[in-house]
């Protein structure tokens, strides 16, 4: 009985050390799951905010070419407009 013990021993340490090490690695593997996971909404957020700067840059330069372009023509149809009356009042 007693030359059993060994044997006993040696199968609950290499049990133990089997189960520590598949805890380990499964830890490891969730933390790698969860980082992967965190760059992933990273890299989502930077689009997402990168496309919300472009929608901007281009709504405002937008805005700016409408009103430069309306702006002319409201000066040139001014000067056609004065230059009718001047015609006209000669």
């Amino acid at each position: 009985m007693f030359f059993l013990l060994p044997i006993i021993i040696i199968i609950i340490t290499i049990t133990i050390t089997i189960t520590i090490i598949t805890i380990i690695i499964i830890i490891i593997i969730i933390i790698i799951i969860i980082i992967i996971i965190i760059i992933i909404i990273i890299i989502i957020i930077i689009i997402i905010i990168i496309i919300i700067i472009i929608i901007i840059i281009t709504t405002i330069t937008g805005i700016i070419i409408t009103t430069i372009i309306t702006g002319i023509i409201i000066i040139i149809t001014i000067i056609i407009i004065i230059t009718i009356i001047g015609i006209s009042s000669h």
